[in-house]
């Protein structure tokens, strides 16, 4: 097949482009052509694209703004031209755009939906128009978020995110990272994988670490995610060196290896959290907020803890249960894994977006 993968997103490395990128490169390796188009003005613009390319990922950019009629057609014609018999569109921008361009042109055109924000401005209408063949939805969460809005139940599709579970994998030792940013070998290590932004939940984070550290005195929190942490320099103060951040890594399975306990407290705005496959598919026992599709993947006293949204005493005596009880770290941790190797990996996800393709082309 030709497959046409449109995207907002200005680096292939973080956040949601993740995905994308593995779905892209998963179909080439297939021997699908398979072409990303990328809102910008340039290709230099677009940082890792050799992750792409090294895979027979073509890439394209082109600025993608529905006011501009003449990046419409350009991008209308090149479709036809060159046959592309599906054309995904990953975030909404992307959806508008090529939803506009590709009125009444008969080629399928499938929506990814990542969250459970409520899909705002004419969004809505896109979905529920004919212009739509499918939308994949990443969990049943997100599904249900779109449904209570209107869009047909029969038109969405769950396809979970995926993870390279030969990459993250429990055999990998986080030795060389606890000596990189100077952590005891044996103190326990807590650890959130996420960008340093709001809805992720660093306050309550750091809140819930603070009474964990007055039982572990030599707890270290290591912290994976681009941003600003003088954001939260209130919550860190009574942490001192404790809290550790090291910024955005592009070897996150080295970090996460080093932690003992992997969080994510995110407040809203999930879909399924990619940091949750990564531990779950390393053998890590997780504690996670009971936000948007993460109850489905981790399952209380079987691959991990939930805990409510935005109760740091709660998340507290979850990590405490886990770091307190070796026993069950390692029963969590083991569920965890066979879990994701069998929910989540790359030939999986690949396989059932094959056959969602197929069905729309036909």
């Amino acid at each position: 097949m030709k497959i046409l993968h449109v995207a907002t997103h200005g680096s292939v490395t973080r956040g949601g482009a993740v995905q994308m990128v593995r779905l892209a490169r998963a179909l080439a390796s297939r021997g699908h052509r398979v072409k990303a188009v990328f809102n910008r003005e340039k290709r230099e613009e677009i940082e890792g694209i050799s992750i792409l390319e090294e895979r027979g990922v073509e890439v394209e950019a082109l600025p993608l703004e529905p006011m501009r009629l003449k990046n419409l057609v350009s991008f209308r014609k090149m479709v036809l031209r060159e046959g592309f018999q599906v054309v995904h569109a990953h975030r909404d921008p992307a959806l508008r755009f090529a939803y506009f361009s590709l009125w009444n042109t008969g080629v399928p055109l499938v929506a990814q939906r990542g969250t459970t924000y409520r899909p705002k401005g004419v969004i809505p209408f896109i979905l529920r128009r004919g212009g739509v063949a499918g939308i994949v939805a990443v969990a049943h969460a997100v599904k249900t978020s779109l449904v209570r809005v209107g869009i047909p139940e029969g038109k969405v599709k769950v396809v979970y995110g995926s993870v390279d579970i030969h990459r993250f994998h429990p055999a990998l030792g986080g030795t060389r990272v606890r000596e990189e940013v100077k952590i005891p070998i044996r103190a326990p290590v807590v650890g959130m994988v996420a960008a340093l932004v709001g809805k992720k939940g660093y306050p309550l984070f750091l809140k819930a670490c603070q009474d964990v550290a007055a039982v572990f005195s030599g707890l270290r929190l290591l912290m994976v995610g681009a941003g600003r942490p003088s954001k939260y320099g209130k919550e860190a103060a009574p942490l001192k060196e404790r809290a550790i951040f090291v910024g955005h890594r592009e070897k996150v399975e080295e970090y996460m290896a080093a932690m003992d306990v992997v969080v994510c407290a995110s407040t809203k705005g999930e879909g399924l959290t990619g940091s949750l496959r990564e531990a779950m598919a390393l053998g890590k026992p997780v504690v996670s907020t009971a936000v948007s599709g993460n109850p489905e993947a981790v399952i209380p006293g079987k691959t991990g803890l939930l805990v409510p949204v935005g109760d740091p005493a709660s998340m507290a005596r979850a990590i405490l249960v886990i770091l307190s009880n070796p026993c069950l770290a390692r029963r969590l941790g083991n569920n965890g894994r066979r879990w994701a190797s069998r929910v989540f990996p790359d030939d999986r996800r690949v396989g059932i977006m094959e056959e969602l393709y197929r069905e729309l082309v036909e």
